[in-house]
C-alpha cells in the first residue's frame, strides 16, 4: 500500500543527563514517567505511523516499500547510499548545557559508513540566560585547543550567542557547538547520529564515570573558522516564511488562521510538519489528521496538495530545489542576494544562484 495521506508519527524519546521534562510541559509529549528526557526523535526510522491504513509501519519500512511515493525524486537522492529517511527532525530540551561537540561533514563521515551532520535550530523557549555555543571566538590550532582542554580553559575560546524564542540558527558540519542550559528547540538535520564530544563540563554517567570524549576525532573534524549563524527570516507569502536553507534541507514556518491550501511539487520531496503552536486538521490524498502542539506528520511526496484548517504554526522541513523553492520566490518578493544568501549561514549553497 502506498503512502498517500498525511502520516502521523509516534517519536522515539531519548534520556540524556542534561535533559528535563519540558517536552511534556511545553509540548504536551507523553513522556516516560521518570527520567531526564533530552530528545524526541520525530522522524527516525523506527518512528511508527499511528493513523490510517499504514498504522504500525515504521518510517524505514515505508522507505523500503515505496521510496518514490514517500520520498520523491529529491528525497530519494538525499537518502543515498543509505536508503533511509534522509532528514531527522527532533525536539530538544536542554535543562543543562550539552557537551561541546563537533559533527563531521559528509566527506569525513563516509569512512565511518555514515553521512555528515549539518543542522538548523529553531528556538521554542529559552530562559533569560539562554545561549548557544556557536564556534570559536577566533580561528585556533588543534594544539591550542588541546592545551585549553588540559587546563580546563575551553570556555575562554568558545563563542556564546544569546538566544530567545523565535530565533533560527544554522550549524554547518565542522562547527564546534553546543546547546546551552535553559533552551528548548526544534532541530532539523541530516539523518546522522555521528557526534564527537570535545568537552563535557566534568559530567559523569550513572555509574559515576566520566562520559566518553572523542577529542582526536573532534579535532580532525572541526573547522575552527566556521560558526553557527543566526538567520534573518524572509517571508514568501502571508502564510510561509523561510527560516534556513542549504543543500540538505529547507526550513520554513507555515502559519494558518482559518484555512490554507498548500500546493506541492508532486513526486519531488516529502515535507515534515511539526506543530509548535495551536492545533489544526491536515488533510490530503485519502485522509485527514488532527495535529496538536508537539506532534509531527510527514507529507509523502505523492501528495499534490494539502489543506490545513485551524489556528496553528508549523515548522516545515523538506529537501529543496534551492533555485526554485528559495531563490526565485524570494527574488520575486524583492529581497536582494545578500538577504537571501544569509539563510545558509556559513554554507555558500545559495551563492551560485545569486551571482555572489
Amino acid at each position: 500500500m502506498s503512502a498517500d495521506y498525511p502520516l502521523a508519527l509516534e517519536p522515539r524519546y531519548d534520556e540524556r543527563p542534561w535533559g528535563g521534562r519540558r517536552l511534556a510541559t511545553r509540548l504536551g509529549k507523553r513522556l516516560p514517567d521518570a527520567g531526564r528526557i533530552g530528545e524526541s526523535w520525530e522522524t527516525t526510522g523506527v518512528a511508527r505511523v499511528v493513523n490510517g491504513p499504514l498504522a504500525g509501519a515504521t518510517l524505514q519500512e515505508l522507505v523500503e516499500r515505496d521510496p518514490a511515493g514517500l520520498l520523491g525524486e529529491r528525497g530519494r537522492a538525499a537518502s543515498q547510499p543509505f536508503n533511509d529517511f534522509p532528514l531527522l527532525a527532533k525536539f530538544i530540551d536542554a535543562e543543562e548545557t550539552l557537551s561541546v561537540q563537533v559533527h563531521p561533514d559528509d566527506e569525513g563521515a563516509a569512512p565511518l559508513g555514515q553521512r555528515g551532520k549539518t543542522e538548523a535550530w529553531h528556538i521554542l523557549d529559552a530562559t533569560a540566560e539562554g545561549f548557544l555555543i556557536t564556534g570559536f571566538q577566533e580561528p585556533v590550532t588543534p594544539e591550542r585547543v588541546r592545551l585549553a582542554l588540559e587546563r580546563e580553559e575551553i570556555g575562554t575560546l568558545i563563542e556564546r550567542l544569546p538566544v530567545s524564542a523565535g530565533d533560527t540558527v544554522i550549524v554547518p558540519a565542522g562547527t564546534v557547538h553546543a546547546i546551552g542550559a535553559g533552551v528548548l528547540l526544534y532541530e532539523i538535520q541530516e539523518s546522522s547520529d555521528l557526534t564527537f564530544r570535545l568537552y563535557d563540563w566534568g559530567r559523569r554517567d550513572p555509574h559515576g564515570r566520566p562520559r566518553q570524549l572523542h577529542v582526536e576525532e573532534a579535532l580532525a573534524a572541526l573547522r575552527s573558522d566556521r560558526h553557527a549563524r543566526r538567520t534573518r527570516p524572509l517571508e514568501v507569502d502571508a502564510g510561509c516564511t523561510v527560516l534556513a536553507a542549504c543543500r540538505y534541507f529547507l526550513l520554513e514556518r507555515w502559519s494558518v488562521q482559518g484555512s490554507a491550501r498548500r500546493a506541492r511539487q508532486v513526486g519531488q520531496t516529502f515535507h515534515i510538519l511539526s506543530c509548535i503552536q495551536g492545533e489544526a486538521q491536515v488533510s490530503g490524498g485519502s485522509a485527514a489528521v488532527e495535529v496538536r502542539v508537539g506532534q509531527t506528520v510527514v507529507l509523502p511526496a505523492s501528495l499534490d496538495a494539502v489543506t490545513i484548517e485551524g489556528t496553528a504554526t508549523f515548522l516545515a522541513s523538506s529537501v529543496p530545489d534551492l533555485e526554485h523553492d528559495v531563490v526565485a520566490p524570494l527574488l520575486a518578493r524583492g529581497y536582494d542576494g545578500e538577504a537571501i544568501a544569509q539563510l545558509a549561514g556559513d554554507i555558500h549553497d545559495l551563492h551560485r544562484f545569486l551571482g555572489l
